[in-house]
């Protein structure tokens, strides 16, 4: 199996001033065909990768190249702030993918690789850090200026609980993505690697549409998606998309699954305090991410919302990409399988 494209050995620091690892310079991938309508642009296909695997402009230009045309730029903050320690990232033990969430169950991590890219199952634990804003806005530039016609930058941003209110701070950090450059803002509401009330805001429709509401008004035309988590409950499921669909043209769905993760002798997988819950991504998060793409394009049929769907979750093969456009998705992006399989687009688009 090949390496990952981050190398998970080492830490965030260091991928982020050397990545990415890749093992070998192929062309460009030629775009063939006709564009596509995404959002009020045209794109060269619809698959891209989500907030996670792309540190900075250097990761931005290299996956463009490897013809991944929606290109979603790691979430970044109002105010610095550094990763949580080595390591991040971990392969998981699995026999069978996560079906129906149990937050009681405990999960196995270890550095040795499944035998197959499509059984890859990791967890991972950043805690969304982020660089000055004068330093990522300057970088989002110049991955803006790398990309090619049909390819379109998306930044992802983030509220920082204590530096004001969280609504207004999760605005200006979009209007900063788009002073510099940024086609498209995507808001993170769910990431589970953070012990603030940031990671956990898609489960409320209340609190998720007041920051929608808000950055909509700050970033005007400039299309707004959301990213939420995974939320069980089809009821609940319902009020969010209902609370936010008049502020956002899209959803996109879903991040990680949170579980307790620990080494085989039963320490804690991931150092420090507040990560024995990491996040869990890959092949065993397919069925639920599957589930819930399937979930929201049903709500957006049911009530005409004008949303798109963006399907993310175990994304590791061409077969992948096709399930969630049979089940609703209107754009794929993948994270994990475009970390170990840099190919992947290159692979969806047949060449």
């Amino acid at each position: 199996m090949n390496l990952s494209a981050y190398d998970i050995a080492v830490s965030y620091e260091e991928n982020y001033r050397n990545g990415p690892r890749l093992q070998e310079t192929l062309p460009p991938v030629a775009f063939k065909g006709r564009r596509v309508p995404f959002l009020g642009y045209e794109v060269n296909s619809l698959l891209g990768i989500p907030a996670g695997p792309l540190l900075n402009s250097k990761w931005i230009i290299a996956y463009a190249r490897l013809g991944f045309d929606l290109l979603v730029y790691k979430t970044v903050r109002t105010t610095a702030r550094p990763s949580h320690p080595p390591p991040n990232c971990m392969f998981l033990e699995m026999d069978q993918q996560i079906k129906t969430p149990d937050s009681n169950v405990r999960l196995i991590a270890t550095l040795t690789p499944p035998g197959r890219l499509e059984d890859i199952s990791i967890t991972n634990s950043f805690g969304m850090p982020s660089r000055d804003p004068s330093q990522w806005q300057a970088d989002i530039g110049v991955a803006k200026r790398g990309l090619a016609v049909g390819q379109i930058l998306i930044v992802s941003v983030v509220g920082t609980p204590g530096v004001g209110d969280l609504a207004d701070d999760y605005a200006r950090g979009a209007a900063m993505a788009v002073e510099a450059g940024a086609d498209m803002v995507e808001i993170n509401l769910s990431c589970p690697n953070v012990v603030t009330k940031e990671g956990s805001i898609y489960n409320d429709p209340d609190a998720s549409s007041t920051i929608s509401k808000c950055v909509k008004e700050s970033i005007g035309a400039v299309p707004l998606i959301i990213k939420i988590g995974f939320v069980a409950n089809t009821d609940a499921l319902a009020k969010v998309a209902a609370a936010n669909a008049k502020h956002v043209q899209a959803i996109s769905s879903i991040n990680t699954l949170s579980f307790e993760v620990v080494r085989r002798d039963g320490t804690q997988a991931l150092p420090g305090p507040g990560r024995l819950r990491s996040g869990v991504c890959g092949a065993a998060i397919r069925p639920c991410a599957l589930k819930q793409t399937a979930q929201l394009a049903e709500l957006k049929r049911l009530n005409k919302y004008d949303f798109s769907v963006i399907g993310v979750g175990g994304i590791l093969t061409p077969d992948h990409i096709q399930e969630y456009f049979n089940v609703g998705a209107e754009a794929v992006m993948s994270a994990t399988g475009a970390m170990w399989n840099p190919h992947l687009a290159r692979q969806w688009a047949g060449g």
